[in-house]
């Protein structure tokens, strides 16, 4: 169950009766099970319990296997057993014997404790690890293990997904090249074929598309015998035969016609001087006059509308009664041209689909043979691979080798299994139950999951399967008289009952729930463990479209919003929200503390305009907020800048680059500079720059002498750390530039590894890549998260916004490329690929497939709506902003009917009324928490009612920082706002870390955008904060302090009396005759004398001081206390520094 990790909760949280039961039982050791776990009910949690009941029940680490879908999960679930093991190492008997007692409900004895507190040293010795793994990740050390058997190189690579797209690419020119160097081979034809029917770049997403569905190519096109065999078997699935052509269906067309065309003008005179014709008959007429013409289309449009369906009407009453026969004859040749035009639209697929497989498998071909050669594999190989290798009848031993040290399977997040991948495990857990396998010793399968939240289609998850599985395995074990279970996991333990009950209504209807169960046709239900929790859920009136013309400046960006557009309004409505609950200090009731802006999750389906748009307003109203949860490397401006530096430096004529540069924080010159430097110059930007001796010139020119004789990895890094840029990025852009600025190192030591290390090839790979940058959204910092639902599943937030409420269920477009077989073909037929460009291309078998998918992206647009309610715990809002032509059945039309009246009053901020939900005051529910703790007391036992003893205290690590922050260190500054001196103080730390490090003219540059990128800091506040830290640094008594040989933030750590000992010093000074101590205090007014120093700071410079003395004896040691409220430097003599120590009871 994810987290944001600072849950606090006043309501106490016991577990019910009921769901402790279902908890023991899916982690019972002794049985297989299968858990269907809602949303926040904790199955992370039941899962790490039944590994650690194996474990504790003599099942060897190394015989257990958890295969997850992620890489995080796997991380997940890997923490949470060793920090129960590593738990149990630490306690005493009693508390040890409660925790087991606890898990399986039956009191241990001296054994069992004895074997639970090795379990953590057994875990970390099994070779090989507990095996904690993705599925990929399994399924590639099966292949190292067996690679002959696999028939795969034995030091086989794992290409990303930079590579294989790369590779991809490599092999479309080479296929393209062939085919236009051989126009009249089958790769040629193929190309101008598809070329009078789709554009350069279509073509290419076709063949990207193919290869996304390579398991449905043909195995080989690669002569005039394939390419009929595989054009005959195209047409035999959609019932053509091979005399089936354009050239003999527009034949069949005319020759074939129950109107003559011999008649044509006829009965178009005859409709023409018809004195009742109406204007249907005199169009009818006039297409066969046309179509007399030799304008066979025009015969087509009098019996078929543009979307190819039979005209309903052909003729007039009038005409059919005047004309019987005529009115006969033209009702079945409609029925013939119906069926002439779904043949000639079955020609027509078979044909293109022909085209585009030809050149599809040459690049497939290539693709697998440049893979070959780089004896690597991607991750698609991974599972296809070692499904093949388990499937071989001569590799049976190989699966029974490897199913000897496997007891224990468990599977997480099941519902995001794709039917390959439980292909694959049904193939492991094959031997539990059969033959050898089945032997008498418990072997065991657990999965867990939950198909309301199976939301990857587009990754190959289909949820349907999670049932048929289900029932397949419990067959299957049953029949081996093995136990197996289904246990429902219904308590949410995050969420209030505010928020489940809304959950639940909204998916009441059959409708509603269609696509969220599969086992029969029961609404999800959800019980609460959070009883007596306050929370609720909001609907705020949607945002609607104002009638004004929009204008915009012809230089706006293409995809700019306006500031009157809804999703504009909406996202300054939701950051005004949230700035007013910070600045009027509003409460969790729950946590008994502010909100803050951590407690808040924004979810869109997706990121557009309306993801931007929130980033942008909570950035103006200054709220903090952690960025994009994904990122394309080459578009983030601080990779924008690195390529630019490159290019400015590979080309002193780039004038725009170079522009680009200076304005950048790697030079951070003001736009009024650079202005003044480029008007009026005679020759280039970098001339102008040299000639004028701007203090950047030097280090432009020394970065021009590197950038050749350097790997670009290299060079980068010494541009980032040595001189400093990566502090600069960071100060300007904020901490979600770390991310962006570690993968693109990352990719130049990588692009070394392969390639010629050339910084104009590393400039050309990145800008071609289209590399994405997942950030890790659940890292417990103090930001609104902004995240689309996929990138939230398995987190959290106290309080939620449901902001795309309003977009259509499909959002993409149809895919064009689709898996058919042929009529009352058996289920183990293999599909065929077929292209249909657009629903009037259709034939019966595609439309029926198109239908079908729509079906599923409907149902999965009805999960997405259910894992985006579910992540909140305590508060969730509803609101969108809708647009001009809005679809049906989105999101808010299905909750804002579904929930009811609620109850009507005005939003927080004053704007408009709001509904909410519950309609009754929250106290109403205390009744129920009285009656679930007595429900609960049942299954309490006598220890939960006796004093716990006090635990031993452990030798702990003292912080000399800690000292700082007892009572006793407040002095003066208690006259300031507590927190508004600690803000002080953190900022004037910042800036003396970094401004000695930038050039003496362009420090207060520095500072004041340094401080200009903070939130809640007027002008007079940035421009105090500025003067305290350059006045201290310009400080000649300080000179030293700040000299080459200094250092900020500089950790230690040792030992003093017997404690354990790890700092930091604000700032160390190595002189030639001395080493000087610094420590930054934010007091005002400071001490007068060193006398009156709180004697907390003077035991944490006395620490400092008694480190240092011991890691360099012999040189004198100097302890500075700086004032910064008042520039005041202090030196605190030696021998207060030792009644210091003494009084602490450190000397």
């Amino acid at each position: 169950m994810g987290s944001i990790g600072r849950r606090r909760m006043s309501t106490r949280l016991i577990a019910p009766p009921d769901a402790v039961l279902k908890q023991r039982l899916a982690s019972d050791p002794g049985l297989s099970a299968w858990v269907s776990a809602n949303a926040g009910s904790g199955k992370t949690y039941v899962l790490a319990r039944r590994v650690v009941r194996l474990m504790l029940a003599g099942t060897p680490p190394g015989a257990i296997l958890c295969l997850t879908f992620t890489k995080a999960a796997a991380a997940t679930m890997a923490n949470r057993v060793f920090g129960l093991l590593a738990e149990w190492t630490a306690l005493d008997d009693g508390a040890l014997a409660r925790t087991l007692e606890d898990l399986d409900g039956r009191k241990p004895g001296a054994d069992r404790l004895l074997r639970a507190r090795r379990l953590f040293a057994e875990a970390l010795e099994t070779p090989g690890g507990l095996k904690v793994q993705t599925i990929h990740a399994f399924c590639e050390r099966v292949l190292h293990q067996f690679p002959f058997e696999a028939n795969v190189a034995s030091q086989f690579t794992v290409l990303d997904d930079t590579s294989r797209a790369d590779l991809v690419q490599r092999a479309k020119l080479a296929v393209l090249e062939l085919a236009a160097g051989t126009p009249d081979g089958i790769y040629g034809r193929a190309l101008a074929q598809l070329s009078t029917i789709a554009a350069d770049q279509t073509v290419d997403d076709l063949l990207s598309e193919a290869l996304r569905l390579r398991d449905a190519l043909p195995a080989r096109i690669d002569d005039e015998a394939a390419l009929t065999r595989e054009i005959d078997a195209l047409g035999d699935m959609l019932g053509l035969v091979p005399t089936d052509t354009e050239a003999s269906l527009q034949a069949a067309l005319v020759d074939e016609a129950i109107l003559a065309a011999s008649e044509w003008l006829s009965v178009a005179l005859s409709l023409e001087s018809l004195p009742k014709a109406g204007a249907g008959d005199r169009d009818a007429a006039a297409r066969l006059r046309r179509a007399a013409g030799g304008e066979t289309d025009a015969y087509l449009a009098m019996f078929l509308t543009q979307a190819g369906s039979r005209r309903k009407t052909i003729v007039t009453k009038a005409v059919q009664t005047t004309f019987p026969d005529l009115g006969q004859r033209l009702d079945r040749e409609a029925e013939r041209i119906v069926a002439w035009d779904m043949k000639r639209k079955a020609v027509a697929m078979r044909d293109r689909t022909a085209a585009l497989l030809t050149l599809a498998v040459a690049v497939h071909s290539r693709v697998e043979a440049a893979k070959a050669a780089r004896g690597a594999l991607d991750f698609d190989d991974l599972v296809i691979r070692t499904r093949a290798l388990f499937g071989k009848v001569d590799a049976r031993w190989i699966l029974y080798k490897l199913d000897q040290g496997i007891d224990h399977i468990l599977v997480d997040e099941a519902q995001d299994t794709s039917p390959v991948q439980w292909e694959l495990v049904a193939e492991l857990v094959a031997e539990f139950t059969s033959g050898e396998g089945a032997r008498p010793g418990d072997r065991t399968l657990f999965v867990v999951g939950d198909e309301k939240q199976s939301i990857y289609s587009f990754q190959g998850a289909e949820p349907a399967h999670f049932a048929l599985m289900r029932r397949k395995f419990e067959a299957d074990f049953r029949k081996a008289s093995k136990r197996f279970e289904t246990v429902p996991l219904h308590f949410s333990f995050r969420s209030t009952a505010a928020v489940l009950g809304a959950v639940d209504t909204v998916f009441e209807a059959p409708d509603a729930r269609r696509g969220l169960v599969f086992d029969d046709d029961v609404a999800p239900t959800h019980s609460v463990a959070r009883v007596g929790a306050p929370g609720s859920v909001e609907l705020w009136p949607a945002v609607e479209p104002t009638d004004q013309p929009e204008v915009s400046p012809w230089t706006a960006p293409l995809d700019a919003v306006t500031p009157g557009d809804p999703v504009m309004r909406l996202a300054e409505r939701i950051a005004g929200h949230i700035k007013l609950w910070r600045d009027q200090g509003h409460r969790l009731p729950d946590r008994d503390r502010p909100i803050a802006a951590g407690d808040i999750l924004i979810l869109v389906r997706r990121r557009g305009a309306l993801f931007e748009a929130i980033i942008r307003a909570l950035k103006n109203a200054q709220v903090p907020v952690a960025g994009a949860d994904r990122m394309v490397l080459g578009e983030h401006i601080a990779v924008m800048d690195l390529l630019a530096l490159a290019d400015c430096l590979l080309t002193p004529d780039d004038d725009l680059s170079l522009a680009a540069v200076l304005k950048s924080p790697l030079i951070g010159m003001s736009e009024d500079a650079l202005l003044a430097l480029a008007s009026g110059r005679a020759g280039s930007l970098w001339d102008a720059l040299r000639i004028g001796g701007h203090p950047a010139a030097n280090l432009l020119a020394r970065w021009r002498n590197e950038v050749l004789a350097s790997p670009p990895a290299t060079f980068f890094a010494q541009v980032l750390s040595r001189d400093g840029g990566r502090r600069r990025i960071l100060e300007r852009l904020g901490y979600e530039a770390a991310d962006a600025l570690d993968e693109f190192l990352s990719r130049a030591l990588a692009f070394e590894a392969d390639e010629i290390p050339t910084m104009r090839g590393f400039l050309s790979a990145m800008r071609a890549a289209d590399i994405e940058v997942k950030r890790d959204m659940d890292l417990g910092r103090n930001e609104v998260r902004v995240m689309t639902v996929h990138g939230a599943k398995g987190l959290e937030a106290e309080i939620v916004f449901l902001a795309d409420t309003m977009s259509s269920p499909g959002g993409h477009h149809d895919p064009r490329l689709f898996r058919i077989k042929p009529p009352n073909s058996m289920a183990s037929a293999p599909a065929r690929l077929v292209w249909s460009p657009a629903k009037a291309s259709d034939v019966d078998l595609v439309t029926s497939a198109r239908d079908a998918h729509r079906r599923h992206q409907e149902d999965e647009y009805r999960r997405l709506l259910y894992v985006a309610m579910t992540r909140a715990a305590d508060k969730l809002i509803i609101c969108g902003a809708r647009p001009k032509r809005g679809p049906k059945d989105a999101w808010y039309d299905m909750i804002a009917p579904a929930l009811g009246p609620g109850h009507e009053e005005p939003a927080d901020d004053g704007d408009g009324m709001v509904r909410r939900w519950p309609a009754t005051p929250e106290s109403a529910t205390a009744p129920q928490a009285r009656i679930a703790a007595e429900r609960t007391a049942v299954l309490l036992p006598g220890w939960t009612r006796t004093r716990a003893p006090a635990p031993p205290v452990p030798r702990r690590t003292l912080t000399p920082s800690g000292f700082a922050s007892a009572p006793g260190a407040q002095g003066g500054a208690a006259v300031l706002d507590r927190e508004q001196a600690l803000r002080r103080g953190t900022l004037v730390h910042r800036l003396l870390q970094s401004l000695p490090d930038v050039r003496p003219g362009l420090r207060a540059e520095a500072a004041a955008t340094f401080l200009r990128s903070q939130s809640g800091l007027d002008e007079a506040a940035q421009a105090a904060i500025a003067r305290s830290a350059l006045a201290l640094v310009e400080d000649a008594r300080l000179a030293p302090l700040f000299g080459p040989t200094s250092r900020a933030e500089a950790a230690i750590a040792g030992d003093i009396a017997g404690h354990p000992v790890a700092g930091q010093i604000d700032r160390l000074a190595i002189l030639p005759d001395r080493i000087v101590i610094a420590d930054y205090k934010t007091n005002d007014p400071p001490p007068a004398t060193p006398g009156d120093v709180p004697e907390t700071y003077l035991v944490q410079l006395a620490i400092y001081n008694a480190l240092i003395g011991a890691i360099v004896p012999g040189r004198p040691v100097e302890t500075w206390l700086i004032w910064t409220a008042t520039g005041e430097l202090m030196v605190i003599p030696p021998a207060s520094l030792d009644a210091a120590l003494r009084g602490a009871g450190l000397a």
